[in-house]
Order: structure tokens, then sequence, then C-alpha cells
């Protein structure tokens, strides 16, 4: 991101790693949410050292509540949680979910963006953010549990169940067969919320 904030126009973009590098070292870009007051575990899980020394592809290591910008086919990706309407954990939540899902986040060499300084939109206003905070901090840890037990994972751990783990839900038995969840008494696939 553009440390000055006065800087708007698509020309002063950088057009390749190296230009990118050279903006980097003369402190006119820094990672984004790199500064004081800001976010940095939004994007931190990207090991931006590892970026600049090397130039190949490399696993970024996923941590809640890391929420960087990500490329993927829309046809296999699960959709964002539409409850999300106030500001807070939108990209967070559907980044855990592909976590819990097993998708792989890899960092792609010489592949980069560079954000623009803009104003925050109005439904970011930080009144409206202290208002609903409570609610958006509710639906998160509900999130968290919905999709990590669909995903068969422990969503405090990250740990995946172990097949044999169950639920009741409605006095029936529904078990974590290692891929899905089943009703133990039929062996068909249930919803485990």
């Amino acid at each position: 991101q553009f440390v000055d904030r006065t800087v708007m126009s698509v020309e002063s973009l950088p057009v390749d790693r190296e230009e990118l590098m050279r903006e980097i070292e003369g402190k006119r870009v820094k990672p984004i949410l790199s500064g004081e007051n800001e976010f940095w575990e939004a994007f931190s899980c990207l090991d931006y050292d590892k970026w600049y020394a090397t130039h190949a592809s490399y696993d970024a290591t996923y941590k809640w509540p890391c929420e960087p910008y990500i490329v993927g086919s829309t046809a296999s990706m699960p959709p964002y949680d539409e409850r999300f309407v106030h500001y807070g954990n939108d990209k967070a939540q559907h980044l855990l979910n592909l976590f819990y899902k097993q998708y792989r986040f890899v960092v792609l060499e010489d592949h980069f963006l560079v954000h623009l300084p803009h104003k925050l939109a109005e439904w970011a206003d930080q009144r409206l953010r202290n208002e609903h905070i409570g609610e958006v901090l509710t639906l998160t840890e509900q999130f968290k549990f919905e999709s990590g037990t669909e995903a068969g994972v422990n969503w405090h751990t990250g740990v995946r169940f172990s097949p044999g783990t169950y639920r009741v839900k409605e006095g029936k038995m529904i078990v974590w067969n290692g891929k899905e969840w089943v009703d133990k008494s039929s062996g068909s696939p249930s919803d485990p919320l």
C-alpha cells in the first residue's frame, strides 16, 4: 500500500517486482496494514520477508484471522456467508472456511497488488462498527463452530476430528467418518448441525 495517502494514480503503480522492491526500499510502499495501529494480523500469514527473499511460490501458513486477497476458481469455492453484513470478519470467515475445507494457500512468485489509499466506505464508519461489534463477534463465533463442525474440524484447535467423533441431533447420532458426517443408523450423509 502506498505510504503517501495522496498517491491515487494508476500511473504511479509499480509494474513489476523490481519496481515494487525499489518502492519498498524507498519507503514509498509498504505491506498492507503493516503500520502502527493497523490490523497486521489480517495479512501476516503471507510472510512478506520470504516473498522478498525468494523467486518461487510457497505455501502460506494460515492462521486466524488472516484474510489476504485470494485468487481461485469460484466453481468449487464456497461462497461468503451472507450473514456478515456489517464491517468485520467477512473476508476472515471466508478464508477460515476454505482452511477448514483443506484448501491450499499459495503465495505466487512475482505476483503482487498495490492497495491505493481510500476513504472508508460509509458502512465501515467507526461509529457503526462500534454499534455492531457485539453482533459481528457473536456471529463470528457461531460461524467458526458451524463451518468447523461441517468440515470435521475442531474450531478451537483447528485439528480434524477423528473418525467416530459424533454429535447428537434430534435424538440421532451423527458420526464423522473421516470424510463426512453420516447418520449412524442409516449410514446416509447428514447435516451435523
